[in-house]
């Protein structure tokens, strides 16, 4: 059967491979990559290995170089992503033969290869080498805040580019606008490293979450210029991201997000958020309460000398890395 398949390498620009693609994602994952494509966020580093058969796509495991700032020093890695197989081709050998692609292409040029796993394959990667990594969560309580009557939020008038005076609140920033979109992807590119272990110099990834599952989640903060992402989950604000040109205290962040009529646009009760989750391990963790991260639905798997970075050390891989 090998003899008949071809592994694609980068499918990206072939509308009939792109569509079968995003037809196994959906699938298989939920997700579909064509809007992400259509908006130009799929740039070259996100590539997917495909194996291909009578034109169509049956498995995949796609390359990510992705970029790491720790404590100011960088590091490349390749994050492993969709990785998936047609259920009629399943136990056949195809990731095997697509992960030895991706190894021979990528192993000299990469300090380590890794990937997150839901609970169904966690005895599958170790057969290629991987091994499970424990990654760690960090908390803050919240203060206490008088937070103003619910109402629909600032308006867009508040964004950089706009005509209106500065605000101290934060800004609700619809991600339908082209033009909020590309103000988002500028703050990408120019932001500083707001962690201990932040990825840097990739707007696409961030885009992917920002123009989809998280759209309504994306606030600026005028007087600080800066944007982040967050949530609401339960009493926890989770703080996604924080995309700015200097350091800013998370909880500072948060303090802006929630003591506004933004934080309305979070949850039905704001003042109900007792603790702030950070999604990424803040540069300074005095005052965080510091635990491990235990997700069998979104385990990490690392192999290279990533193994030194996070098994002797706090970490953890920002929510909005995972591809």
């Amino acid at each position: 059967m090998y003899s008949e398949i071809k592994i694609a390498k980068n499918i990206r620009d072939d509308a009939a491979l792109r569509e079968s693609f995003n037809s196994l994602a959906e699938k298989t994952f939920g997700l579909n990559f064509e809007g992400w494509y259509q908006n130009g966020y799929w740039k070259d580093n996100y590539i997917p290995y495909s194996a291909v058969l009578g034109g169509r796509v049956i498995a995949n495991v796609s390359v990510n170089p992705m970029t790491f700032s720790e404590n100011g020093k960088l590091h490349h890695y390749i994050q492993l992503g969709t990785v998936m197989t047609d259920p009629a081709f399943r136990s056949q050998g195809l990731s095997r033969l697509l992960m030895d692609a991706v190894e021979k292409d990528w192993k000299e040029r990469t300090e380590a290869f890794y990937l997150f796993a839901n609970d169904t394959v966690l005895d599958f990667y170790p057969r290629f080498g991987f091994r499970r990594a424990q990654e760690y969560r960090f908390f803050s309580p919240l203060p206490v805040l008088c937070r103003p009557a619910q109402d629909k939020g600032p308006s867009d008038k508040s964004l950089p580019g706009k005509s209106a005076p500065d605000s101290q609140n934060a800004v609700s920033v619809s991600m339908a606008d082209p033009q909020n979109r590309a103000a988002l992807e500028r703050a990408v590119s120019s932001c500083v490293p707001q962690g201990s272990f932040d990825m840097v110099q990739n707007p696409g990834l961030i885009l992917f979450s920002a123009s989809q599952f998280l759209a309504e989640n994306v606030f600026f903060l005028p007087a600080r210029n800066a944007y982040v992402i967050a949530e609401a989950e339960g009493d926890t604000l989770l703080l996604d991201a924080i995309l700015a040109p200097r350091p800013l205290d998370p909880r500072d962040a948060a303090e802006v997000l929630l003591s506004g009529p933004a934080g309305s646009l979070l949850c039905d009760d704001p003042g109900a958020l007792s603790r702030l989750e950070c999604g990424f391990a803040p540069s300074d963790t005095r005052g965080f309460e510091v635990c491990p991260l235990d997700n069998d639905d979104d385990a990490l798997f690392v192999k290279g000398r990533l193994t030194d970075t996070l098994f002797h050390g706090q970490k953890r891989f920002p929510v909005l890395s995972h591809a």
